[in-house]
């Protein structure tokens, strides 16, 4: 007996019919929230609220990843591959410096196609500066420059040599460190709870439900 031909699941998902029907099931049995609770952001950035000056490379770069983690809600992909800034870290003022713009690597998980898209880092009030996510992405960005190969266009490379782009798994192990530095349950909690915590956080702090769902680009309130 002849052998069928092997087949690519890539054609066979790509189908017409297939992806009405992975749409369909999609509408049938929406997606849940993982966490029906979510720890206080709070805890992380008290947390973290020590001189950039007196951390390791290693715990600048959990800082940093932390902080750009909550502040843009972002995917770990998303986050792994934000892009530099075209300014050299060494001309931000980092007292004055009230927010700093990063483009996205990568297109979200929720998009198809389009624009990647950017990410508006804020600064915090100049009596937080030592948790403040600005002045820790310039401070993080100025110490790593000599150590990045003059072809990196990535914000987040390893702690050791060769200081390439760190893999997804690392910046979940960096956040990992962070929940057990705030004395956050990590056996109940992972790295995925953050965009929860960041979104639960700006939702107190009287962001609008739309803002937030923009912002972590959120198709619908109901997977929160």
């Amino acid at each position: 007996m002849m052998q069928q031909p092997y087949q690519s699941t890539f054609h066979l998902f790509n189908h017409p019919i297939i992806k009405r029907l992975r749409k369909a099931s999609y509408h049938v049995v929406p997606p849940e929230p993982k966490y029906n609770e979510f720890w206080d952001a709070e805890l992380v950035l008290k947390a973290w609220n020590t001189p950039n000056s007196s951390l390791s490379l290693l715990d600048l770069s959990r800082k940093t990843y932390t902080l750009c983690k909550l502040m843009s809600m972002g995917r770990d992909a998303d986050v792994t591959n934000f892009q530099l800034p075209k300014r050299d870290p060494a001309s931000f003022n980092r007292d004055d410096t009230q927010f700093i713009i990063l483009k996205r690597g990568i297109l979200t998980k929720s998009q198809r196609k389009g624009c990647k898209g950017l990410v508006k880092i804020e600064a915090f009030k100049p009596e937080q500066a030592d948790m403040c996510p600005v002045r820790t992405l310039i401070d993080y960005l100025v110490r790593t420059q000599p150590l990045r190969h003059k072809e990196a266009t990535e914000v987040f490379v390893t702690s050791v040599k060769p200081h390439k782009l760190i893999a997804r798994a690392t910046g979940g192990k960096w956040l990992m460190e962070s929940l057990n530095r705030a004395g956050i349950d990590t056996v109940r909690y992972k790295g995925h709870s953050f965009r929860g915590a960041a979104a639960n956080s700006k939702r107190s702090a009287g962001a609008s439900v739309e803002r937030i769902l923009k912002e972590g680009m959120w198709k619908s309130e109901k997977v929160l």
